[in-house]
């Protein structure tokens, strides 16, 4: 079992609890019967923003009087993300957004800063123009030794969610050693981590100083993008802290933190914690600063990210992950979509406001209460690595 196979595991766990484990809970949480819960929850469901019942029990939407009705219509379910995405945004630029090579390529010729690659990891017949390709452990060997000392993170090609990523801490002539697993050979490493992936290789970034306390690996800005003729609208901001031994921000990673940000300002006004039910703490559990911290470069984030969505202005509902690093802003990805769940996660807050449903209608994208057409009238959404919705 490769690690991106035990990392889905991990995922799925996060995601385990039953309809019976989140009804109790929400029972219990607000001292409502489970006959009250169901039907509250039946009749925001039939609403425009389909929530499911995972969702209505993590957003805390049982609790009563914590939002107004117009508050809660305001949550959409990522359910959702896919069918509006592919009815949106042209199909024949999802492979252009979603494959990090040949994104990496397009945005670097349009000026934006992107990680610095060292290699791809492939055993088939596609060459990358500028990059070396590794096909076996002695080319791995090669590529590392010319690339330094320095940390290397590993990402699948095409993935999602960070599934399957990797940092190597260190090499020599024999082992390789990888943050939170034992050393292990050249040859382990292409079975135990690479499998059947294809793997881009990069020099790992580190966080501006000012984020560097608060976060065990790199945090990444996401950034949600209305692309149209009058330019980029970023209607929600996110940024993503990894803690602990996470080598990656990825939310459903255990203990990770969100931070809602304020646009304009870059201020950050929520830290979000996942669990059965979303946990919004006063500050970082261990380092505070992290609420009412104004990010650095924030200005130079806002320009970064609108060069880089207006080069992928053939995608109009799309989003960035962006690093903030001593030296600026990089784009890390760019998402052809973007899933409606964290940013609600890390807020509190429903996406679907005046302008939202305006610009998804001028795509031809309604939302009704009783069935969303988008929904109906969109082919079976796409789906990236192990079929996931982002």
């Amino acid at each position: 079992m490769n690690i991106a196979t035990r990392d889905r595991e991990a995922y799925d766990s996060v995601l385990a609890a039953s309809h019976q484990d989140l009804l109790v809970h929400a029972a219990k949480a607000s001292g409502q019967s489970p006959v009250a819960i169901q039907r509250d929850f039946q009749a925001l469901h039939a609403g425009p923003g389909k929530i499911s019942f995972g969702e209505y029990v993590r957003l805390g939407l049982f609790h009563p009087g914590r939002y107004s009705d117009a508050e809660r219509a305001a949550f959409i379910s990522n359910e959702l993300h896919w069918p509006i995405a592919n009815k949106i945004n042209n199909p024949g630029w999802s492979q252009a957004a979603e494959d990090k090579a040949m994104a990496y390529a397009m945005l670097e010729l349009g000026g934006v800063p992107v990680p610095r690659s060292v290699a791809v990891i492939d055993r088939g017949p596609r060459i990358y123009p500028g990059l070396a390709k590794v096909a076996d452990e002695a080319g791995l060997k090669s590529v590392l030794a010319e690339a330094g000392d320095g940390p290397i993170f590993g990402k699948i090609l095409g993935g999602m969610v960070s599934f399957g990523a990797f940092r190597i801490e260190a090499h020599d002539a024999t082992h390789i050693h990888c943050a939170g697993h034992a050393p292990m050979t050249y040859a382990d490493f292409f079975t135990e981590v690479v499998g059947d992936s294809t793997y881009l290789l990069q020099h790992v970034l580190t966080n501006h100083e000012g984020l560097s306390r608060h976060a065990s690996a790199l945090a990444t800005v996401r950034m949600v993008n209305l692309v149209g003729a009058s330019g980029v609208r970023v209607p929600a901001a996110v940024i993503k802290v990894p803690q602990g031994g996470n080598i990656a921000d990825a939310f459903w990673r255990p203990g990770n933190l969100a931070c809602d940000i304020d646009v304009e300002t870059g201020r950050l006004r929520t830290v979000a914690r996942r669990g059965i039910e979303m946990e919004y703490l006063d500050d970082h559990p261990e380092h505070p600063g992290l609420i009412g911290m104004e990010l650095p470069f924030w200005s130079e984030v806002l320009e970064v990210n609108a060069r880089a969505a207006a080069i992928y202005g053939a995608i109009p509902y799309q989003s960035t992950d962006i690093a903030i690093t001593a030296d600026g802003p990089v784009v890390v990805e760019l998402n052809y979509g973007g899933g409606f769940d964290l940013p609600q996660y890390a807020s509190g807050r429903g996406l679907l406001d005046d302008g939202l449903r305006a610009f998804f209608a001028g795509h031809g994208v309604t939302l009704e209460g009783g069935a969303a057409k988008a929904k109906a009238e969109t082919a079976a959404p796409r789906r990236g690595l192990f079929g996931l919705k982002r």
